[in-house]
């Protein structure tokens, strides 16, 4: 770090602590700029938007610290916090849990982790990973997860429906389909659960998917037309223990 960074961050650090948050994002870019290889200067300014409230480009910077030094808890936190102040808390759960394999003792990581996975249970999620909205369609699947986490599943079961009709692709469609086959088998419509999964799997074969027909197939008792799913799921991922432990009962009830 050159002498020149490391004074203006120590100007940035003096107005920070004042809460003079615009000087100080001031002389952190003046750091930033002298030395852009420095995570604690992206850090620091991150902090110092988010006294300002400005929390798109304090995400920005939680990125930049990561990008510059990938291991180290204190990017992930700031993109973590980022992230809640954007009501995006599924995104910020699964920050924090980054945040945690690196630092598995932090208790303060840990009970806002709890945090923003009970608020994630109960809001729809609206962006995308990378910031952009989301379509109607899948703002639409996201509503019916929030309801199929909260056991509403014939309300999810529309809101996928819903999904479906404002798809704007075939590939769309199918996790639409899939997600609306999960919802059925909640409430042990096995038949809609092979009619879903059904028209899933004729746009695009997952081992998921495949797994999800099998077992409607196993509880309607078409044993053999579950045991060929399973087959053909375990061949599109060979690691799908539930398809190798249904093969093991199918076989023996065929």
């Amino acid at each position: 770090m050159s002498k020149k960074a490391q004074e203006h961050k120590a100007k940035g650090n003096k107005f920070f602590s004042q809460k003079k948050y615009v000087e100080a994002i001031k002389w952190y870019t003046k750091a930033i700029e002298a030395d852009g290889n420095q995570a604690a200067f992206y850090s620091n300014r991150c902090a110092a938007y988010m006294g300002l409230n400005q929390f798109d480009k304090a995400l920005g910077d939680a990125d930049n610290c990561i990008r510059v030094k990938p291991k180290w808890v204190k990017g992930y936190y700031r993109r973590a916090l980022a992230l809640m102040s954007l009501s995006r808390y599924e995104d910020a759960a699964e920050c924090f849990q980054k945040a945690l394999e690196i630092d598995p003792s932090n208790a303060d990581i840990k009970t806002k982790l709890g945090q923003a996975k009970d608020k994630a249970r109960f809001s729809v999620k609206k962006v995308g990973p990378d910031g952009k909205p989301l379509s109607d369609a899948q703002i639409c699947k996201e509503e019916g997860n929030v309801l199929f986490r909260n056991g509403k599943y014939e309300e999810a079961i529309k809101k996928y429906g819903r999904a479906v009709a404002l798809a704007k692709t075939e590939d769309e469609k199918a996790i639409y389909y899939s997600n609306r086959a999960l919802a059925y088998a909640q409430v042990r419509n096995h038949e809609q659960v092979v009619s879903d999964c059904t028209k899933a799997i004729e746009i695009k074969p997952t081992a998921k998917t495949l797994i999800r027909r099998g077992l409607a197939y196993e509880m309607l008792e078409k044993y053999k037309r579950g045991l060929a799913d399973m087959k053909q799921a375990l061949e599109l991922d060979p690691n799908a223990r539930v398809a190798s432990e249904a093969i093991s009962r199918l076989t023996k009830a065929v």
